[in-house]
């Protein structure tokens, strides 16, 4: 066998199993921040509250918290006494304690930033909605 029909041979194997691992990645994973979630922590539906689909875990709010960032770092984060908010593009999820475990929330950020918003209102710009429902859009706006 010549060395340059090994070379192939040994290409195309490299090439398949980066194929493979790929695949995996894609399919195999959680896609969003969402779906980490729900692949990760129980459901508890009777715990759900306006849109916001709940889930438990027997872990503290900190280390619940420090994973879900950790999987999918959040655009913003807050935490406070009360527990710890996480923002991304379409969604924000919420730990809070909840006796000896956690209680974690998954909604839509619009949403979420209107129940949260004495909570997070200093910390959190949004691109649309909240941002711009006053003065100061531009030359001549708002006068």
């Amino acid at each position: 066998m010549s060395i340059h029909r090994r070379w192939y041979i040994v290409a195309g194997v490299a090439a398949a199993i980066a194929g493979l691992i790929g695949v995996l990645a894609v399919f195999g994973g959680s896609t969003s921040p969402r779906k980490y979630v729900a692949s990760k922590y129980s459901r508890a539906a009777s715990d759900d509250l306006d849109g916001a689909q709940a889930y438990r875990s027997p872990l503290a709010p900190s280390v619940v918290a420090a994973a879900i960032a950790g999987a999918w770092r959040p655009a913003d984060r807050v935490t406070d006494a009360s527990g710890h908010y996480l923002r991304y593009s379409d969604d924000v999820i919420t730990v809070f304690p909840s006796g000896k475990g956690s209680l974690i929330r998954v909604e839509d950020a619009d949403r979420a930033y209107r129940r949260y918003h004495s909570t997070v209102h200093g910390y959190w710009g949004f691109s649309s909605g909240q941002g711009e429902a006053g003065r100061g859009g531009g030359p001549g706006s708002g006068k």
